[in-house]
């Protein structure tokens, strides 16, 4: 089972380098459209992106005119994503923090939560990250929440281990459900097939795992109003054939 700082060590050497074959460009840039549709950016408008990794999403609504601060816990993707954004000739904020205490208030038009980045951590904490986001949006700021983890879509599932090939990087995964606690714990072990050894490396997870309903009323109890649950970001409401979760709020 993971500590419950798991996220503290996680990302780090090869989860990171795994996590950076896992998106192409093209596919950040698919996603960052559909991000902007959702939350209807109009140019100029201040945005958050929250965890943002290196700036794969952010750095691509940087480019089609939106403000851009991210903030994140791993120092090293920070780096990447200020030294890409250098590269690219745009500005893009980038800090380092805990997500669950935002240093902003009352700043941004919108913010987006994207990947599996909701419930790493208890519900407290949990409900504070949704709070800090609230906060730091402006009155009628939209905020987008992806979450995969929504109980209808894991507990729907027959098989909870995978694994993905990526380049010469082997991702494999097994997770199981603890009633209990609500809880998916999810074991990862990463091999680089590039050396003859394989280069084998564990590393434990765990996230909260909510129904469509509680993510409703969390949105709600942080400040939110106007909450849609959708399953893909075309604006098709959330529903047991649903592929995929999004919460789309507003703040009050």
């Amino acid at each position: 089972m993971a500590g419950q700082e798991w996220w503290s060590t996680f990302f780090e050497g090869p989860a990171l380098e795994l996590w950076r074959r896992a998106h192409s460009r093209d596919e950040s840039r698919e996603q960052a459209a559909d991000v902007r549709r959702a939350l209807r950016i109009a140019h100029g408008e201040r945005v958050l992106d929250v965890p943002c990794g290196n700036g794969r999403l952010a750095l691509e609504l940087a480019a089609h005119g939106a403000r851009i601060s991210g903030l994140d816990a791993s120092a090293e993707f920070l780096a990447e994503g200020r030294r890409q954004a250098v590269e690219r000739g745009l500005e893009v904020e980038f800090r380092e923090g805990d997500m669950r205490a935002l240093p902003w208030s009352g700043e941004f038009d919108a913010a987006l939560c994207a990947g599996n980045s909701f419930g790493y951590f208890d519900e407290p904490g949990n409900r504070d990250f949704l709070c800090a986001v609230a906060r730091a949006l402006r009155p009628g700021g939209r905020f987008l929440l992806e979450y995969p983890l929504v109980a209808e879509l894991v507990l729907a599932r027959r098989e909870f281990r995978d694994w993905r090939l990526l380049g010469e990087r082997l991702l494999l995964s097994d997770a199981h459900y603890d009633a209990g606690s609500g809880r998916l714990e999810t074991t990862y072990l990463f091999a680089d097939l590039a050396q003859a050894s394989g280069a084998l490396e564990s590393r434990s997870a765990s996230y909260q795992v909510y129904t469509a309903r509680e993510v409703d009323a969390l949105l709600r109890a942080a400040g939110f109003t106007r909450v849609e649950l959708l399953g893909e970001l075309e604006g098709t409401p959330f529903s047991r054939d649903s592929k995929a979760f999004h919460a789309l709020a507003v703040r009050a």
